[in-house]
């Protein structure tokens, strides 16, 4: 490949201009199952054990509940591997990760704590292999059915045709990803939102699923089981007597859909009527069509604003709460015509409300090298918590220059190029960074330290954007949940559209400047992403082509190193530092035994040698409606606190009420405090 600084090939580089499309298939659904004329044979015969994903409940009325809830249990669904066996285009139906099934699981599980309905359906092995090959017959064929004439249709089973029967069917979509379509259920021939009705129904305790991802020109597909032996029994108690979606309580924005509907249990709603307020501003709707034969009978409806039927479509939010008031009226019960009423609250579960406490940590700002130092961290009210995570690490500077002399010692590139990473700077500067597509995916250039920073932290570099299509993008990116997900600081489109002859971006570096200051008290990974995800692109590796980096600086940030991790079933932690030096604390609570929420706000504290002093408590004194702890001192102290707590291994708060007075400097003092309750634990300790 010839060298491109004197610019006498831009003829070959026009010609190496490069079109790739890639398949995008827009998610679409079929019509849902209807329900069954007969339940025998089919699974869920019986009450089933909860399953891990399971047994989720969360009180909607709690804006940080539901918040919690959301970021914790729905998001950890998002982005599990598939890692299937299956060969669609061999008709070969394969397996999953059970990673990705119980992804699938705990996504339905949450959208029916959500919905006030049991959360502790269970997958049946024997039903998902069916599903899984109507997943196949779906994805084979690009297009849906639950029965009728299988003629013509490729890889066609008896166990898939059966499956499809009874399964919510999906093209484009798999896994978790398709249960929340199901919700969504848009689409022209949805307007009874079957598929919804299914997942939320309030009987069902077995469910199935399968799944495609997309391959070789064929889309990925989704069987989801829906219908089981519990169909028509006996209805379970729910949060309320309706099973309402957007469920009653607080919603988060992202899972609020064009169409809502209400259900009741043997109820006629085909003469209701429904009316709605933003609030207290009237919302026109308009009712879609009454079907039943999918579930619970349910009356849908949807702002007369929105199109439905439009994938595209999406329900509108500021950005603010926002409360939706409904009224439901001239449901015709076995007691008679009734109306029913209830609030929305749809809310961003990115901004914490007024009910967030902090997971804050307390404990000695100089904790001693090989001593047991206490520490203890606000207890969170959310009753779901069973136990809470700490980390503790080393915090040295997360200072960083890197002038591209060093190779790759500071980065982490993917995928690995075909190319030298760093080469000369297409102005002559010296070395840079540089990244290009080779590859049809995003090139990345990720630090390798996890940074800590600080309300003035800042990263600059200089950056110099040559010949890129308008369809590759270079971007700075930041995560703060381990590289789930990444926000943008920095993005600079490509600026040839395909037409004429190109040109360079720019023809020298240019500085930029970003403030890390948002993501203070956080752990922060960085990464330079030039991204890639269709369309036309240069694929040249001479540093004119491409996105070129050098003199990357990160200033006034901390790292964290030798992190440590470990769960407490109470508020509590004993830290022994191994050496000198600063160290950062955090705490986090855990729901469901298994869902981290987010991490507290650092606590940064400087480890010196010495020994911690011992401090000895006398049996306390219980007089005249007063508690008295006295205790002895072994040891430099000269600041001291009361603990209390219920239980010994319950929660430690501070008694800022106690009174502290001397007995004798240096070695005795005393805490006095009122007497509270019958039993009640004390401990005193310094600083």
């Amino acid at each position: 490949m010839r060298k491109m600084k004197d610019f006498a090939c831009l003829a070959a580089l026009t010609t190496a201009f490069w079109t790739s499309t890639p398949l995008r298939a827009q998610p679409t659904l079929g019509d849902a199952p209807r329900a069954p004329s007969d339940v025998s044979g089919l699974p869920g015969g019986g009450p089933h054990p909860l399953d891990v994903n399971g047994g989720f409940t969360v009180n909607a009325n709690s804006r940080e509940q539901v918040r919690e809830f959301y970021n914790a249990v729905y998001t950890s669904s998002d982005g599990v591997p598939i890692n299937s066996t299956a060969n669609t285009s061999s008709c070969f139906p394969g397996t999953n990760s059970p990673a990705f099934a119980e992804a699938t699981l705990r996504r339905i599980n949450w959208y029916r704590a959500m919905a006030g309905v049991p959360a502790s359906v269970t997958f049946d092995a024997m039903e998902s292999d069916k599903d899984q090959q109507a997943a196949v017959i779906m994805s084979s064929n690009g297009r849906l059915q639950h029965v009728g004439d299988w003629t013509g249709w490729s890889c066609v089973t008896a166990d898939g045709t059966n499956a499809a029967g009874k399964s919510n069917l999906a093209l484009g979509s798999d896994g978790p990803d398709a249960i929340t379509g199901y919700i969504w259920d848009y689409g022209a021939n949805n307007y009874e939102a079957g598929h919804r009705r299914w997942i939320l129904y309030p009987q069902t305790q077995v469910m199935a699923t399968g799944d495609v991802p997309a391959e070789g020109g064929l889309y990925a597909a989704n069987a989801t089981w829906v219908i089981d032996a519990n169909y028509g029994g006996p209805r379970p108690a729910t949060r309320t007597p309706f099973v309402a979606w957007p469920s009653a309580g607080y919603v988060p924005s992202p899972i609020v859909f064009p169409q809502w509907s209400f259900a009741l249990s043997n109820a006629d709603l085909s003469a209701a009527t429904v009316a709605m307020q933003s609030n207290g501003v009237n919302v026109a709707v308009t009712v879609q069509p009454y079907l039943t034969g999918y579930g619970e009978n349910t009356l849908v409806w949807h702002p007369s604003s929105l199109d439905p039927s439009s994938y595209s479509s999406t329900f509108p939010f500021s950005g603010t709460d926002t409360v939706y008031t409904v009224a439901v009226s001239n449901v015709m019960t076995g007691a008679g015509a009734k109306n029913f009423s209830y609030s929305v609250t749809v809310f961003d579960p990115a901004v914490p409300g007024a009910d967030y406490v902090a997971t804050a940590v307390s404990g000695p700002s100089q904790p001693f090298v090989n001593a047991s130092n206490p520490y203890a961290c606000t207890p969170s009210t959310n009753p779901s918590v069973t136990g809470y995570q700490w980390l503790t690490a080393q915090a040295p500077s997360g200072n960083l220059v890197d002038n591209a002399q060093n190779g790759l010692a500071n980065f982490t590139i993917s995928p690995a190029p075909v190319y030298p990473i760093i080469t000369d700077a297409p102005d002559g500067s010296g070395n840079c960074f540089h990244l290009t597509h080779t590859n049809l995916v995003p090139q990345l250039l990720e630090l390798n330290e996890l940074l800590l920073p600080s309300s003035n932290t800042v990263v600059s570099f200089n950056s110099l954007l040559g010949y890129a299509s308008s369809d590759e993008t270079a971007r700075v990116q930041v995560s703060t949940d381990g590289g789930s997900s990444w926000q943008d600081l920095f993005a600079e489109a490509g600026c040839y559209s395909g037409s004429g002859t190109p040109s360079q971006c720019e023809a020298t570096f240019t500085p930029h400047t970003l403030p890390l200051s948002a993501y203070a008290g956080e752990h922060t990974l960085l990464r330079f992403d030039y991204d890639y995800q269709g369309g036309t692109y240069f694929p040249e590796i001479d540093p004119p082509v491409g996105w070129c980096l050098e003199n990357i600086v990160v200033t006034n940030a901390q790292q964290l190193a030798n992190l440590v991790t470990n769960t407490t079933v109470s508020t509590n932690l004993t830290f022994t530092p191994a050496q000198t030096g600063g160290y950062a604390l955090q705490a986090r609570p855990v729901i469901f035994t298994q869902y981290p929420l987010s991490w507290g706000p650092v606590k940064t504290v400087t480890a010196v040698a010495g020994s911690a002093p011992l401090i000895t408590l006398g049996v306390p004194v219980v007089s005249g409606g007063q508690v008295q702890i006295n205790f002895g001192v072994s040891g430099a102290a000269s600041t001291f606190k009361l603990l209390q707590a219920d239980q010994p291994g319950g929660a430690w708060s501070t008694n800022t009420g106690a009174v502290f007075t001397t007995n004798v400097i240096g070695a005795s003092y005393r805490f006095t405090t009122p007497a509270g309750a019958a039993m009640r634990f004390y401990r005193v300790q310094s600083p």
